[in-house]
């Protein structure tokens, strides 16, 4: 205490001859220059920003066809290799992972077993939230009971944030197209309206 004392009284002559506020004022009042300008229109330049959003229209079929998803989630397995890929469904693969590429191949001890298909199906659902995926389709549920590798594989997506299953598109009410004098837009109906729609046809 002997040593703090003799400095507080040279520490508040130092703090009072600073004059902090008229910099603060001067940095204040400053003309912005061109890099602190900000653009009031944002364009958003994500191809699959509308599909993110549910609002964008996709190819529906005719009615007894079965719903077509928009994202598939598609495993692969041969005798060297395990690969995982998210397929659009204009046949473009969006996200993949497989033992193929040398920064994972490395890091495994094999590149069949049930340790690699578990580290493919984390590191894909890692790359799928980082392209902004959250929800995908799938149809390896049938086989999860009987295949040990698909059930790690896809309690690894589930774990790593992805849902293995589509919510519905937000779309218009009205049934009678043809007598359509201004087309609903599908941002007009709110997403509970749609659930609330989707659990009572499952309860049917």
């Amino acid at each position: 205490m002997s040593i703090v004392r003799p400095l507080l009284p040279v520490l508040a002559r130092s703090l009072g001859s600073c004059s902090g506020l008229p910099l603060a004022r001067n940095a204040h009042n400053r003309t912005c220059d061109e890099n602190d300008s900000v653009n009031p229109n944002f364009v958003n330049r994500n191809p699959r920003n509308m599909e993110m959003l549910r609002l964008a229209r996709k190819p529906q079929g005719w009615h007894l066809e079965a719903s077509t998803p928009k994202y598939w989630l598609v495993l692969e397995q041969s005798q060297r290799h395990i690969t995982g890929q998210v397929v659009h469904y204009t046949g473009t693969t969006v996200v993949s992972a497989s033992t193929r590429e040398w920064a994972i191949k490395q890091q495994l001890y094999s590149t069949t077993d049930v340790i690699a298909i578990e580290n493919i199906g984390r590191i894909l659902a890692q790359r799928c939230l980082e392209s902004g995926i959250t929800e995908v389709y799938t149809d390896l549920e049938k086989s999860k009971e009987s295949s040990e590798k698909v059930r790690l594989f896809l309690s690894a997506l589930t774990v790593g944030g992805i849902c293995p299953k589509e919510a519905s598109v937000i779309s218009e009410r009205d049934v009678h197209r043809t007598t359509w004098s201004h087309p609903a837009l599908p941002w007009h109906v709110t997403e509970d309206e749609v659930l609330k729609e989707d659990q009572m046809k499952n309860a049917q």
